[in-house]
């Protein structure tokens, strides 16, 4: 094609601004990755870690960019080898999907109900694993690897608009469920008097080999009890749930169609 001579406009913009500023001096925003940063330990025993970071908001953190997130990565690379790579972007893909036609089944396994009401459509909305998810996960991983050493965490995610800041509450331990986290929703209570809300609470879920490791997309019995007392003691908006590929996003007024332990 014949150079016509017309700069575009976007780039004489750029031309223009780094006459004034220097290129040097524009930069891509950066991450800040959990590893590198000093949390605030609330206590510590044994291998039990209740503690939480904070930092300034930022666009990049809700994207599905997963950055330096070494430990997720060599997971995922190891189920590559175990699995294969068609039968682990086979197991990927039925976890991930929502539009299943079956009716719900009726049957007393409540774990069931409430997965088929995920993949259905009915409730929640799958989407791929964002930066801040795949940082809270990767910090499990890089303490107990999924594949030999299988934990789950709690992960509290707060918000302060006036301060464009992001509080991040991390419970976990070196077993397969997270551990009370009492000390950390005594420290959220005073957060909520301060201008804190409760956004997110995320954990992971993951499965047996015999079940192709990839964790299950929807709340169990406990989860959705959980989440609903979350939601009416301390104004939690949103539960999220990761299986190191993709998360499912449910909403509080969603919390009470699934079966829960209570019911």
């Amino acid at each position: 094609m014949k150079a016509t001579g017309i700069v575009p406009i976007s780039r004489l913009f750029f031309v223009i601004t780094c006459i004034i500023t220097g290129c040097d001096k524009i930069k891509p925003e950066q991450a800040l990755y959990l590893k590198d940063l000093t949390p605030v330990v609330l206590e510590h025993k044994g291998n039990e870690l209740f503690q939480f970071w904070e930092f300034e908001n930022k666009p990049l953190y809700w994207g599905i960019d997963t950055g330096q997130a070494i430990g997720l990565k060599s997971y995922r690379d190891s189920l590559e080898i175990a699995l294969g790579k068609d039968n682990l972007r086979l197991a990927v893909q039925k976890e991930a999907k929502q539009n299943e036609t079956q009716d719900i089944p009726d049957s007393a396994n409540g774990d069931s109900i409430n997965a088929q009401m995920v993949h259905s459509g009915r409730v929640g909305k799958i989407r791929a694993i964002n930066f801040l998810e795949a940082e809270l996960l990767n910090y499990q991983l890089s303490r107990y690897p999924l594949l030999s050493h299988p934990t789950e965490f709690h992960g509290f995610i707060l918000l302060n608009d006036s301060l464009n800041h992001i509080r991040v509450y991390f419970a976990a331990s070196d077993q397969p469920w997270p551990p009370k986290p009492t000390i950390i929703l005594d420290s959220i209570k005073v957060d909520l008097m301060h201008g804190w809300n409760l956004k997110y609470h995320l954990h992971n879920h993951y499965e047996p080999k015999s079940n192709n490791y990839i964790g299950i997309l929807a709340p169990s019995l406990a989860d959705a009890q959980y989440f609903a007392f979350l939601s009416e003691d301390f104004g939690l908006e949103m539960a999220l749930i990761t299986n190191g590929f993709h998360t499912v996003e449910i909403d509080r007024k969603e919390f009470s169609k699934f079966k829960s332990q209570q019911n």
